[in-house]
């Protein structure tokens, strides 16, 4: 089938356009809805969080009611199961959550609002050696990543205002890779960590304000938006922990490099899936190197904010 990319002219002045004002978004108890939660007010927005508790996105009367409640502009869909390993052991129940309820939502959302949908770098080859476009064709090698394929695809035949944005690697408030790590290291563990895996570390602070900028330019269709950078796990685990080290961390944690074989897991990972971000950068997003944002991440975490 044919995948599409931003459409429409592209607004050259970012200073000029304005976001839409009011989102719902679904799943919000999770990294990027709780930033975005967090960040809202200060990119101008109102933003109305619901969990999955609140508002399950294969009711298509709840979804309904809660668009009648709130009126948004845009509805942020974050709601998945995002396990990868679980995946593969609840493989119905992924396609359901992952597949068939971003097509409700859509259907919901045709004429009422814009959709946009988080996708993933799972949905597309991961034994490139070269960051892959929006047009790349897709080649999951997991149940999530055919469960969140089919998800975007449900989408785009929802035939709605939408737009899917592929993200990677994310980090943020609640459980995530970047907080395990630190966890271990305080307990003086020796840390081995996969080196042989390449993608973009991507601080859900910086995603969040990144979306309201891709709605702000009317972005549609599908989008890449993940921080600059490449790194390998063991690279953003040795990054955590000399970060930590400078927070008080033991400065004699070990961090030792290995090889995807020497952990193996019931799901196959993408070895280099790296999202090509030339997109995003002509619509003048702001997408700031892994560094950085981990930098601006743990600040956060240290200060009790969530973005």
């Amino acid at each position: 089938m044919d995948h599409e990319g931003v459409s429409g002219t592209v607004d050259p002045s970012p200073r000029e356009r304005r976001s839409p004002a009011r989102w719902l978004i679904t799943g919000a108890g999770g990294q990027l809805g709780r930033s975005l939660l967090g960040v809202g007010p200060q990119l101008g927005i109102e933003a109305f969080g619901r969990s999955h508790a609140q508002l399950d996105v294969l009711d298509a009367g709840a979804i309904a009611r809660a668009l009648d409640e709130f009126a948004p502009d845009v509805v942020l869909n974050c709601a998945a199961l995002t396990k990868v390993d679980e995946c593969e052991q609840r493989t119905a129940e992924a396609m359901r959550v992952n597949g068939e309820g971003p097509g409700v939502l859509a259907r919901a959302c045709a004429g009422r609002a814009v959709l946009i949908h988080i996708s993933t770098e799972y949905v597309l080859p991961g034994e490139t050696n070269q960051p892959l476009d929006e047009e790349a064709k897709p080649a999951p090698c997991s149940a999530y990543g055919r469960s969140k394929l089919a998800g975007e695809e449900s989408v785009r035949a929802a035939g709605g205002e939408h737009l899917i944005v592929r993200t990677q690697w994310l980090f943020g408030p609640g459980p995530n890779f970047v907080r395990t790590v630190l966890a271990a290291a305080d307990r003086g563990e020796v840390l081995n960590v996969v080196e042989d895996q390449l993608g973009r570390p991507t601080w859900s602070g910086t995603l969040a304000r990144a979306l309201v900028e891709a709605a702000a330019a009317g972005a549609r269709g599908t989008l890449h938006l993940a921080c600059e950078g490449v790194a390998s796990w063991y690279d953003l685990a040795w990054a955590a922990v000399s970060e930590g080290t400078q927070r008080g961390l033991n400065p004699w944690v070990k961090v030792r490099p290995v090889a995807t074989s020497e952990v193996p897991r019931p799901a196959k990972r993408p070895t280099y899936a790296v999202l090509g971000l030339g997109r995003a950068r002509q619509l003048g997003i702001e997408l700031v190197h892994w560094r950085d944002a981990l930098s601006a991440y743990l600040a956060a975490e240290a200060e009790g904010r969530d973005a």
